[in-house]
């Protein structure tokens, strides 16, 4: 069995992990969001930048960043709207875009040694 202080120290480290991998994740996002943009009829792109967000969602709150989860939530619903309509007006296009843009800026911090 781990000690408690075990625990928190694979925590930490996974939680570090997350904010490593975060930039890359955004990339695949911001890739997947130009194919939506340059292919809006194409459900798959709207899929996997679904997939995509929807992963977030999870991990980002695992990992400290519950604000990070819960926009990445919102947007997620927001695309589920747009699958289900089989219609995105530019406007949604650009409000998607814009806040792809602010889930970037709510990285976490890395915790104080």
């Amino acid at each position: 069995m781990s000690a408690p202080g075990d625990l928190q120290a694979k925590l930490a480290l996974l939680a570090q992990g997350f904010r490593t991998r975060l930039p890359a994740r955004f990339e695949q996002m911001h890739a997947a969001y130009a194919l939506c943009q340059s292919e809006v009829s194409d459900s798959a792109h709207w899929q996997e930048l679904y997939r995509l967000l929807h992963s977030l969602g999870g991990a980002a709150g695992t990992f400290g960043a519950p604000e990070m989860g819960l926009a990445a939530r919102r947007l997620e619903e927001k695309i589920k709207t747009i699958l289900a309509q089989n219609h995105c007006s530019i406007e949604n296009l650009n409000d998607i875009g814009t806040d792809l843009a602010a889930l970037v800026q709510m990285t976490p911090p890395a915790p104080a040694p």
